[in-house]
């Protein structure tokens, strides 16, 4: 009887277990409702951080993101920014966009994005501007990544 029991117990455990993935993984709403609830956030090191500012081009924008050297545990010594060419209408063959990403009026670096052969080539203006870490296109758009170090 105490085996039918414990075996009744964990089987009923299983299926909670079950029934709440299923509930929270299939179903949009809840999962958002919980995260909204607790107060979860993505990582910037994983979404590249909050926009700080956007240029209208015409045909493009240009989305900069602000600097990420969050770590888990304090700052760290490297970080980067993240650079996104968005299309409004289509994106030009070849790209040159000065980035002032310090909010001083100062070029920081320039960019240039041969887009048709997915080529990117960095000018660091600032001492801070190490070099490319990523540049890959995303669905219509390009985004790079620019490694920082932190310039004390």
């Amino acid at each position: 009887m105490k085996r039918a029991r414990s075996i009744a117990g964990y089987a009923w455990a299983v299926a909670c277990v079950v029934a709440v993935l299923a509930t929270f993984i299939g179903n949009d709403y809840f999962s958002a409702r919980l995260a909204s609830a607790t107060g979860v956030t993505i990582s910037p090191r994983y979404s590249g951080g909050e926009i700080v500012r956007s240029i209208d081009h015409g045909a493009y924008r240009t989305v900069i993101r602000r600097p990420v050297f969050d770590g888990l545990i304090g700052e760290r010594k490297e970080g980067f920014i993240q650079i996104e060419w968005q299309p409004v209408t289509a994106l030009p063959p070849v790209i040159e966009d000065e980035i002032d990403f310090t909010g001083d009026g100062e070029e920081d670096f320039s960019f240039r994005l041969d887009t048709a052969a997915g080529k990117g080539a960095l000018t660091p203006r600032n001492p801070s501007v190490i070099a490319v870490e990523t540049l890959v296109k995303v669905n219509q758009g390009w985004v790079a990544r620019i490694r920082l170090r932190k310039v004390s």
